[in-house]
């Protein structure tokens, strides 16, 4: 291994990463394609008339018309000119920002794996992952690499590895591992499922299902890591992947983390399959000269990594149960983990005069939105407001907006969310807990 600048950096094999790219940007421009085939672009961007916003991103709004549709393509082309290695670097900023642009529009639509590809996105165009199997090294052999520093395998499978285990910590609660809620709601609707589908109706299976699906989450990146038992770890992954699927509808992520998950095999297992092939000679030459991480580069990555440590654990700054008050639920890999149903009643009060109103969310919202919002807080406070702003444009500024929000959460009868006494309308939002959400009656779910 060479040296620069009186440095050594530790070596891996480029060829994960060259597949990790390739992988990472052909499912990016499948999942493109799937807004255009199902009709989701103009269902997210174009029949809402209001859209929840992300705290301090309350300036993204969709583009007008047509634009919308320039977007994805745009979006998708990145993807498909990250997978091939052409312009890597200019597209995969391009995919990053529209991306991410795209899913901060509407908090409705938050799901993990859109906040796991943004991060992924926004590594990639720091990492070279360009230096092989790629448009740039076909054209220019000279820039072909056949090695990177190991921290960069080392901080995507980080990133990775951040969603299996908070995923799995975030499972050591008393729904999940004495309740079995609410894969006992989700199992008991889905007996149809093959071959095990009638022993969905019973409470063991479900709190067995419970039980090794966190202990899966917990476990899953070291035994992927340790050459022995990673043939049996992969396996159990893409078995667990498909059967969540199957069962509850989630997407892409099952199918990314299964891709995702290959970062953890050795370094040089693309190379050496095809090299099995016979469509790659064995590699003679000598590593290229690495590049160094300056000290500006370390301390970045080392805010990075604190950054995925931490905001996963931030719900505990706040007081009351985070599946309630959904108080630093999201952006911290809280998956499958919760079974909500609210219906929300919305009062307004002009104090002055002492007139009342009572509103339908619908008359606001799709049907999609209100849903969503019955049971997350910050939904419930921005459409408060959003009421609020409505009625002082038709003349009647100042007024009150109460809202009754009942709420079943895992099994347990619903109970009230908010504090109805509490004019929302005055409630501002902000990162510091929210006082008007009720507390959570922690009587176990009925068996």
């Amino acid at each position: 291994m060479k040296e620069r600048l009186g440095v050594v950096d530790r070596a891996a094999d480029i060829a994960s990463l060259a597949a990790f790219r390739i992988v990472f940007g052909l499912s990016m421009a499948f999942s493109v394609g799937r807004f255009f085939a199902h009709g989701w672009i103009p269902e997210y961007y174009f029949v809402p008339k209001h859209f929840f916003h992300y705290y301090g991103f309350e300036w993204v709004r969709p583009w007008p018309g047509f634009l919308m549709y320039a977007h994805y393509a745009i979006m998708g082309m990145a993807a498909l000119a990250v997978a091939v290695g052409v312009a890597y670097r200019a597209s995969a900023i391009v995919f990053f920002l529209f991306f991410t642009y795209a899913h901060l529009i509407d908090k409705t639509n938050y799901l993990n794996h859109y906040y796991l590809v943004s991060c992924l996105a926004l590594l990639m165009i720091f990492l070279p992952l360009d230096r092989a199997a790629s448009v740039r090294t076909w054209r220019r052999p000279d820039d072909s690499w056949d090695r990177v520093p190991a921290w960069m395998l080392s901080l995507v499978r980080f990133q990775v590895g951040v969603v299996y285990v908070f995923g799995g910590i975030a499972k050591l609660k008393s729904d999940w591992l004495v309740h079995a809620e609410p894969l006992t709601i989700w199992l008991g609707a889905n007996q149809e499922f093959p071959i095990i589908g009638p022993w969905f109706r019973y409470k063991e299976f479900a709190l067995g299902f419970s039980w090794a699906g966190a202990a899966f989450d917990l476990t899953v990146v070291p035994f992927l890591l340790w050459r022995r038992s990673r043939p049996f770890a992969y396996t159990a992954a893409v078995a667990f992947h498909v059967i969540t699927a199957r069962l509850f509808q989630l997407g892409m992520f099952p199918w990314i983390m299964m891709g995702s998950a290959l970062i953890f095999f050795d370094a040089s297992w693309p190379r050496r399959a095809l090299e099995r092939l016979g469509i790659l000679r064995p590699s003679a030459g000598e590593p290229a000269t690495l590049p160094v991480l300056p000290p500006w580069g370390r301390a970045l990555t080392g805010i990075y990594v604190a950054w995925h440590v931490l905001v996963p654990l931030r719900h505990w700054l706040y007081p009351g149960n985070v599946l309630w008050t959904e108080q630093g639920y999201r952006f911290a890999w809280n998956v499958m983990l919760m079974e909500k149903n609210g219906a929300v009643d919305v009062t307004v009060v002009d104090p002055a005069s002492g007139r009342k109103w009572t509103v339908y969310p619908t008359d606001y919202l799709t049907r999609y939105q209100s849903k969503m919002m019955s049971t997350q807080p910050d939904m419930i406070l921005e459409f408060s407001h959003v009421v609020a702003d409505d009625f002082a444009r038709r003349g009647h500024p100042g007024v009150e907006v109460h809202v009754e929000a009942l709420v079943a959460m895992n099994g347990r009868p619903a109970r009230p969310l908010v504090d109805t006494r509490v004019d929302l309308a005055k409630e501002k939002e902000g990162f510091g807990a929210k006082r008007w959400i009720l507390p959570f009656d922690e009587t176990p779910p009925e068996m």
